[in-house]
């Protein structure tokens, strides 16, 4: 019987050569989780991994399998993927002998390393899974959380550069919520529509349609809005009114990557100040005590606020940071590799333990993809295991090129130096620098290696 792992490499090569088109990471989580035995539903895979679930069944599955289609010739469905898959397995013979040359060419890996225990390896995507053995606890603040979110009123404010395992934490709070029989709600800001991230009064209607859902109901939005009250003072009585009065259980409101309304100054100030209302209303309102607040962001949030209007300085705040040698260390030895004190020093020099780029890195060379010494050397290239990560970056420079000027000056400054704040704040979320006080570093040696010698075109 195939493993997963030998399926997707099957999948993805067939796709390739038939359309030229990688898949992403969602696609491979859709297809991992279609071939077990016991299928998770579209909604159980966005909940899990952090998704709208309307973005996976309108977006991003049906194109899977239409891709899927095209490569084996016949509709593939959720349904026949594993006949389909098999079927032409069978007919493509595949070598035995590369999977062992490519584990024998990393002697970095440790001799009790077999094709077998690969199969737990573990793609790094956007939040590591509830249950992943390769999760790296950040203590204290796994429990400290899970403390906070049983108490009235609870607000938990995550706040980290990107992938620096901000959604993972989010989502075992969620986890840890649902246990306790809440209800939760997670509005992930990356998935609303442009223009309702510039109109209050769309975002808040999109916000209470969404949250609805999430908790059981079908959204009637149209009895409490009132357009002399305000979107604000509408959407508050209909959670008040509405969701709170059929919901007796504790709730539980996450909202993910609040920086995204940040750009619009007015939009964030509006609702920002009304999270402040909400928390406020939670001390003195009997029907208000039962809701939780969790707010995720990649940035300080340099707006101006009054200070008796701000979430910012309320609940407990939680700043997550980059992983420790020790961590690293761990993380290894999870992935069954042998890496020595220098080894890990290396590494730690080169991503100063950046979360996903660390895991990342033992995930390829646990699968014998390069070996460490190649690792390192073709690191800060467009030829090494981090190119998609560092063109990301690339092209975010290049629809701002004066931001990457502020960087250009960072990068040749060894030492701390004053960058224009909002610049400072915008490098900080990308993870491409330290923040300390006014001033700020280079992260680590691989942003500084990749792009000291690039322009924003590349």
């Amino acid at each position: 019987m195939k493993t997963i792992e030998e399926v997707l490499k099957f999948v993805e090569s067939s796709v390739y050569s038939t359309t030229e088109e990688h898949l992403n990471d969602l696609q491979r989580i859709i297809l991992r989780e279609s071939w077990q035995r016991t299928k998770k539903t579209y909604d159980s895979i966005a909940s899990e991994y952090g998704y709208s679930a309307n973005y996976i069944k309108q977006g991003v599955a049906p194109k899977l399998w239409r891709l899927l289609s095209n490569a084996f010739g016949e509709k593939v469905t959720k349904t026949n993927l594993q006949s389909v898959v098999e079927r032409n397995m069978a007919k493509t013979p595949s070598p035995q002998a590369e999977p062992v040359a490519a584990i024998a060419s990393v002697p970095l890996i440790s001799p009790a390393l077999s094709p077998q225990a690969s199969l737990n390896l573990e793609l790094p995507l956007e939040s590591v899974p509830l249950e992943s053995p390769f999760y790296v606890e950040r203590i204290p603040h796994e429990q400290r959380c899970y403390n906070e979110i049983a108490r009235n009123g609870a607000f938990i404010r995550i706040k980290a550069p990107r992938q620096m395992g901000k959604t993972s934490l989010m989502m075992r709070i969620l986890a840890q919520a649902n246990q306790q029989g809440y209800k939760t709600g997670l509005l992930h800001f990356q998935q609303a529509e442009a223009p309702t991230l510039t109109d209050i009064n769309r975002l808040l209607r999109w916000l209470c349609a969404n949250l609805s859902v999430q908790v059981g109901l079908k959204p009637n939005l149209d009895e409490f809005w009132d357009e002399d009250l305000g979107s604000k003072m509408s959407c508050t009585l209909y959670l008040q009114g509405y969701i709170f009065a059929r919901v007796d259980s504790p709730i539980v409101f996450a909202f993910d990557e609040v920086n995204e309304i940040i750009e619009n100054l007015e939009i964030a100030r509006e609702f920002l100040s009304l999270l402040r209302f909400w928390h406020e209303k939670t001390k003195a309102d009997p029907i208000w005590q039962k809701l939780r607040l969790v707010m995720v962001h990649s940035t300080e949030i340099y707006i101006p606020l009054d200070i008796n209007q701000s979430p910012l300085n309320i609940g407990v705040r939680v700043e997550l940071q980059p992983f420790t040698t020790q961590q690293v260390q761990e993380l290894a030895q999870r992935h069954d590799l042998s890496l020595d004190t220098k080894q890990i020093g290396q590494l730690m020099r080169l991503l100063a333990g950046h979360p996903y780029l660390v895991r990342l890195s033992l995930y390829r060379l646990a699968r014998g993809e390069v070996s460490f010494e190649e690792l390192i050397e073709t690191a800060p290239t467009d030829t090494g295991i981090y190119r998609d990560h560092l063109h990301r970056c690339l092209w975010y420079f290049q629809q701002n090129p004066p931001l990457f000027a502020s960087f250009q000056q960072a990068i040749a400054c060894y030492l701390p130096i004053a960058l224009d704040q909002v610049d400072a704040f915008k490098l900080h979320s990308m993870g491409l620098v330290h923040l300390d006080g006014n001033e700020v570093t280079v992260s680590c040696d691989l942003y500084r290696d990749y792009f000291r010698e690039r322009s924003p075109e590349g």
